[in-house]
């Protein structure tokens, strides 16, 4: 099934997690991404659930764990379009997505990460310059994705 227009279907609601401890950020990296793609745990808002409910959720189901803190919302958003693989795997029903950053401070050891196998390969911590170059992607759906995640974490003072 592909829809004529595009353009007159809605953007899905989403939040992204920027998870650190320490100095270091926690990254992820789904199923079919490219070996050097990686992102924050994120995903999307579900009917009747808040922004944080959402950012708690998928940080479980991403990282098999509760041992989080939610330091803060960001005043930033992110709203871009997605390209043609994401339409199809979303079955058409967004055009793209208005992702919601949260700023939140992994408490657990690392032994305590148990990842959805289901949905993402690996994860890995690195240190910010590591991170800034693990994120820079030309795809569509990375869309402002590293310009924004730099305003995030110059909002919370952490550049």
């Amino acid at each position: 099934m592909q829809i004529k227009n595009i353009k007159n279907l809605p953007y899905r609601n989403g939040v992204c997690c920027v998870v650190f401890k320490g100095k270091k950020f926690l990254l992820v990296q789904n199923l079919g991404f490219k070996d050097n793609w990686w992102k924050f745990p994120q995903g999307g808002i579900e009917k009747d659930e808040t922004a944080e409910e959402a950012a708690r959720r998928e940080l479980e189901e991403e990282i098999g764990n509760k041992n989080f803190n939610i330091i803060g919302k960001s005043s930033y958003t992110n709203q871009f379009d997605w390209s043609d693989k994401s339409l199809k795997l979303a079955g058409y029903r967004w055009r793209g997505q208005i992702q919601q950053f949260f700023l939140v401070e992994y408490t657990g050891d690392e032994k305590e990460i148990k990842i959805n196998k289901k949905e993402t390969r690996r994860y890995k911590w690195a240190d910010l310059e590591e991170m800034f170059a693990s994120i820079d992607h030309d795809g569509k759906d990375f869309t402002n994705y590293k310009e924004t995640i730099k305003k995030v974490l110059s909002e919370f003072g952490i550049i």
